[in-house]
């Protein structure tokens, strides 16, 4: 399921390659993690709130290529532990994804596609969308700041 996802990605990627060069560019560099806001689909009120003041989220700067169509990076929310990930991004009409893909079980995994919103130096990651594989009924909301 996991391949199939992947694939899936990489293929509607290779379809918008200047777009995605350029979100990708934007989106590299290192984040400090914020907040992480859990919730449960349809709640307005978050389930929890939880700050994360000695995490980083890296997403590494890479040139797309034919045969190259992600990125590497990693993210480490409990200061301890660097769960290495592949990413990629889809700019759309409307609205911008970033897929992440867990290379290990991490503690915290945060494998899902999620809805990116951009301003300055502060990024909000919103996910995982309902069509990602481990979807459980729970959105994660990532505060991010530069």
């Amino acid at each position: 399921m996991k391949k199939l996802f992947i694939l899936s990605i990489t293929l509607f990627l290779c379809s918008c390659k200047d777009e995605t060069q350029e979100l990708i560019n934007d989106l590299s560099g290192t984040w400090k993690v914020d907040e992480i806001i859990y919730s449960k689909t349809g709640q307005t009120a978050p389930d929890s709130v939880v700050k994360y003041p000695n995490s980083i989220f890296q997403l590494d700067q890479c040139e797309l290529t034919g045969s190259i169509r992600s990125c590497s990076g990693f993210y480490d929310l409990t200061g301890t532990q660097n769960i290495k990930i592949v990413y990629n991004a889809v700019p759309d009409e409307n609205t911008t994804f970033i897929a992440i893909m867990d290379e290990e079980i991490p503690k915290i995994s945060l494998l899902g596609s999620y809805r990116i919103s951009q301003s300055g130096n502060s990024m909000t990651l919103k996910g995982p969308r309902a069509s990602s594989p481990t979807y459980q009924g729970n959105t994660i909301e990532l505060r991010l700041k530069k």
